[in-house]
Order: structure tokens, then sequence, then C-alpha cells
């Protein structure tokens, strides 16, 4: 208490003199330092305007160039989907008539002389522009109608592009999935010198009649050239780029697009911000057609409003040395009458919670006490209820079948045995209860599986009344522990599965060495345990069984985990619970 008293004079001491002794450091050593630093803050409020014009007018310029940029790459994907829907749909329709011809003359003329006209048709075909061309394949891979008469004939199936891709395997996997689609390849523009390969893209179909696909692509080199053409049109078309200074210039610095004939500022071009003494700018680069979009602002009205800044900003100055006295002096009136009355208060408040951490002290002393009390009570009722009726089931068996003779003397000796294990479990568990929340002296080393098969023989009579399938797989295995501790353990756990199992269910236990740790299981086919409350079986005194305080999980997690040094876990299986204990 006395330790508590000083506590308070010396906090409230500090709280009258700590803000007198801060404002008066604060006054000498503000009024010094303040006219020094009030030029140096006008100089970097300037900087910092200055700044702040500049990354505004930059967020500005590369706003622009964004959507700019992001509207090309917009209108690009856009414009090469539909040229992509334009050859899909030379496909289908070309297949359609293809089809048409088949199921028209089928059975009328003879197959070769059919597929002659079929192919012939196709060949006619002819498309506006460089839209591309038909091709027409066996599913063998030989060349039924091709642009390139050399390939006629011939049987391409193992062709490869640049890249190593098989070609017609690809059209093959598309024929298996959905009988149609979309291919990407690489491959020679016959109209050219045939040197290089270039970038394609095929739409194929597979044909109602014989084995025969139908396809038809269009070059990526194609497709952009028409693309930008309708993209540069769009954008001399559109006001919103007339804004502000646009200009797209391709990678050998050709002039793309201005709005004002033909005029560049900046000829170098780069990715990013460049400046100068006069104009700032930002640049974008879009590699699918080799562009450097740029925007571009006049400096000349950045530097006026930062000369109207500099003038406000030294009236300012002017005016806040003369609030600022007044201030100081303000603050030194308050803060004194401030601190008399928060030391007033704050007094008066710890002499109260003296008084009151005095008792409320005194009263959880007493209550954890009777918690601890009520705990332990209702711990041991849990351990004793399974012994207690067991002894009851076998005083009933031994009542009613003395009398008629049916067990004999090695029968009886049996079950006064387990009478006797019953109350000699009883009276350990007192025993182990009764120093359960203080450290153990002694532990011996046990065999882990007889203690196992001990508890399985201590449920014997619960399991046998279910008639519930017990599967082990246990080791010998020898560990240090508190024996009557860890056969309270597996009791719990085995029981607690029985209690979940309709009759003739099915309970796993395995006992096993995995490196240097011992892994024990229990595993149950019953109805399981819920998401919600799989969270909460190891709290005290939850329970989803109406006869059961909710103790057994939680006793069995605190000797696990403080006495074994062990863990437990559990786990929600498809049909059944799953504890895993871990030493």
């Amino acid at each position: 208490m006395k330790k508590i008293e000083n506590t308070s004079f010396k906090l409230t001491t500090l709280i009258f003199i700590f803000p007198l002794i801060g404002l008066l450091l604060y006054g000498g050593l503000s009024q010094f330092f303040f006219f020094y630093a009030q030029h140096n803050e006008v100089q970097y409020e300037l900087e910092k305007y200055e700044k702040t014009l500049m990354d505004a007018q930059k967020d500005t310029l590369q706003e622009k160039v964004e959507n700019l940029t992001q509207f090309i790459r917009y209108y690009d994907g856009r414009s090469s989907d539909k040229i992509k829907e334009d050859v899909k749909n030379i496909v289908n329709v070309t297949a359609d008539m293809a089809n048409n011809l088949y199921h028209e003359n089928h059975g009328k003329i003879e197959e070769n002389k059919l597929k002659e006209i079929i192919k012939s048709a196709l060949r006619k075909i002819k498309f506006e522009g460089d839209i591309g061309y038909l091709f027409l394949l066996d599913l063998k891979g030989n060349a039924l109608v091709h642009i390139d008469n050399k390939v006629v004939g011939t049987n391409i199936m193992n062709i490869q592009d640049v890249k190593g891709k098989y070609i017609l395997k690809e059209f093959n996997k598309v024929f298996k999935q959905k009988g149609e689609g979309f291919v990407d390849y690489y491959w020679y523009i016959v109209s050219e010198d045939m040197k290089e390969m270039h970038y394609k893209i095929s739409f194929v179909k597979l044909l109602d009649c014989y084995d025969w696909y139908i396809g038809a692509g269009e070059y990526l080199k194609y497709m952009t050239k028409f693309v930008q053409k309708d993209i540069l049109e769009y954008i001399k078309a559109n006001a919103q780029f007339k804004n502000g200074y646009f200009f797209i210039v391709n990678g050998k610095e050709k002039l793309i697009f201005s709005p004002y004939e033909n005029n560049m500022i900046f000829k170098e071009q780069k990715k990013g911000f460049i400046q100068d003494e006069k104009h700032i700018a930002y640049t974008q680069y879009v590699e699918e057609y080799d562009w450097y979009v740029t925007a571009t602002k006049d400096l000349e009205e950045i530097q006026s409003s930062i000369e109207a800044k500099k003038l406000s900003s030294e009236v300012k100055a002017k005016e806040s040395i003369k609030t600022n006295l007044y201030l100081l002096l303000f603050s030194w009136i308050v803060s004194l009458l401030l601190s008399l009355y928060l030391s007033t208060v704050i007094n008066r408040m710890l002499k109260k919670y003296e008084k009151k951490l005095t008792a409320a002290n005194d009263k959880l002393v007493f209550q954890s006490r009777q918690a601890l009390i009520g705990e332990l009570f209702s711990m041991i009722a849990h351990q004793w209820r399974q012994p207690i009726n067991k002894i009851a089931s076998i005083l009933a068996l031994l009542r009613f079948g003395l009398p008629e003779k049916k067990l004999n003397h090695l029968e009886i000796d049996e079950r006064c045995q387990e009478i006797e294990e019953s109350v000699e479990f009883m009276s350990e568990t007192i025993d182990d209860f009764r120093t359960f929340y203080q450290p153990k002296e002694e532990s011996e080393k046990v065999n882990l599986r007889e203690l196992v098969e001990k508890s399985i023989h201590f449920l014997e009579g619960s399991i046998r009344k279910k008639d519930i399938g017990i599967s082990k797989e246990l080791q010998e295995i020898e560990h240090e522990l508190y024996a009557n501790e860890f056969l309270q353990v597996m009791i719990n756990l085995i029981k607690n599965a029985v209690d979940s199992l309709e009759r003739s269910g099915e309970i796993n236990i395995k006992l096993f060495q995995k490196g240097e740790k011992i892994i024990i299981s229990v595993e149950d086919n019953g109805t399981g345990i819920d998401l919600l409350s799989i969270k909460k079986v190891f709290d005290p005194y939850f329970t989803t069984k109406e006869d059961s305080m909710g103790l057994g999980l939680y006793m069995t997690k605190i000797i696990i985990e403080k006495h074994m040094k062990g863990t437990i876990e559990v786990e929600r299986l498809s049909q059944g619970t799953k504890f895993t204990i871990t030493l």
C-alpha cells in the first residue's frame, strides 16, 4: 500500500509540474528559433507547393496518356476479336456449304467424284483483301486444299513451326475437346518470299462429311495493320484527344499522330517523364505497335502560380509571428489552470482506486479457490461415473447369477478382480486429482500398449452393449510418464468414441513410433462433430451430450499438454471423428 501511495503522489506531482516545465522550455526555445525558422519554412512551403503543382501536372499527364494507351489496347483487343470472329464466320459458312454439298449428293454421285466436287468448290472461294485463305485437310494430315500448291497432296502431320509446335497435333486437340476452335502458331506467308514464319491465328472445324476439317487464319502483322488504321482514325475524329498536346511517334521517330501539324517538342522519345526549361511531358510505350504515346504541358502557367504563392506566403509569415506570441501566453495560463485541476481530480481517483483494488484482490483470491475446488469435484465425478457403472453392472450379474448357479468360481474371481480394479482406479483418481495442478514428483517407464489394452478392457461393458468393433494396431512402446493419467486420457477418448456410435459401429486405435515422436490415434465412424462444435471440444463445460458435464476432453488436453508435454488434435472425417496424440 505504501508503494501505491508513493506512486500516487509522484504521478500527481508530475501532472502539475511537467506541463509548466515544458511550456517554459518551449517558450524560450521557440522564440529563439522561430524567426530563424520562419524564412526556411516559407522556402520549404514554396518548394512543397512547386512540387505539388508539378506532381499534379505529372499525374494529369500520366492519367491522360494511360487513358489513351488503355483505349488503344482495348480497341486493339476488340478489333482483333472482330477479325477472329470474321475468320470464324468464314469457316462456318464454308463448312456449311461443304456439308450441304455432301448431304445433297451423297448416294447420288460416286464418292470420289463427290469429294472432288467439294474440294473444287472450296478452291473457288476467294476472300477480299488480306484476310487469309482456306485450307482443307483430313485427320491423317493429308493436305486436300491449300493456297500453296506444293503442299496439296502431301502429308504434313509432323510439320512444326519455328517454336517447335506440331501444328496439326494442336488441331487434333481442339477437335477432341469441342470439334472446333482457335489455334495459334507460326507459318509462312505464301504471297511473300516464304523465308520467315509469322505469327498466325486460325480457326478450324470438323466437317460432317468424311474425316475432313476446314480452316482459315489471319496473320498478326495484317491484323495489326488494320487495327492501327482504325485506331488512328478514331483518335483523329474524337475531340477528347485534342484537349492537351498529344502526339504519337513510332520507334523510328516517325510522327504517327499530332493535332498540331506534325510538330514535336521532344525529338528523343523515352518512357516516363521528360522535362526541359519550358515543357514537361509524359510518354508511355505501346509495345504491340512500337508506339510512343506522349502528352505535354507548358511550364509557364506553373511559374506564374508559384510567384503568386510566394507573395501570399510572406504576408502570412508576418501574421503568424504575432499570432504565435499570443498563443504562447494563452497556453501558459490554460496549462497552469488545467494542471492544478487535473492533479486534484487524479489524486482523488487514485485514492478510490486503491480501496477498490484491495477489495477486488481479496474477492478474486476467494473466487479462484472456490472455482478450483468446484472444478476438481466435477472432474472426479466425471472419472468415477464409468467405474461405478461397471461395479453396478458386475454386482447385478452376481446377484442374478449366483442363486441360479450360472457362474463358476473362476468367473466370480474375474468379476471380483474387475471390481477391485475399478475401486483401485477410483482411489488412484483421487490421488491424481489431489495434485492435479501441481508438478508431479515421480514418473515411471510404462508399456503404453498394455495401458491402451487396459483402457479398452475397462470400457468392455459399454463396447459389448453396443456391439462395437475394436480395430487395434499397437506397437510395443515404453515411455516415461504417469501411468494413471495416460489411462484416464485413453478412457476419455475411447468413451467419447463409444458415445458417438450407434450399434455395430467401429473404433480404430493406433499406437506407433514415428522418428522420435509417439503417435496415438482414436478414430470412430460415428455421427461426427459439426464444424461449429469442433472448435470448442476442448473448452471446459462444453458438451453435446445431455448427461455430460463437458470436462472429459478439457481434462484430457490439460494432462497431455501440461503433464506429458505433448499435443492433441481433433479432425472431422467424412464419417466420424479422429483424435491424435503426439508425445
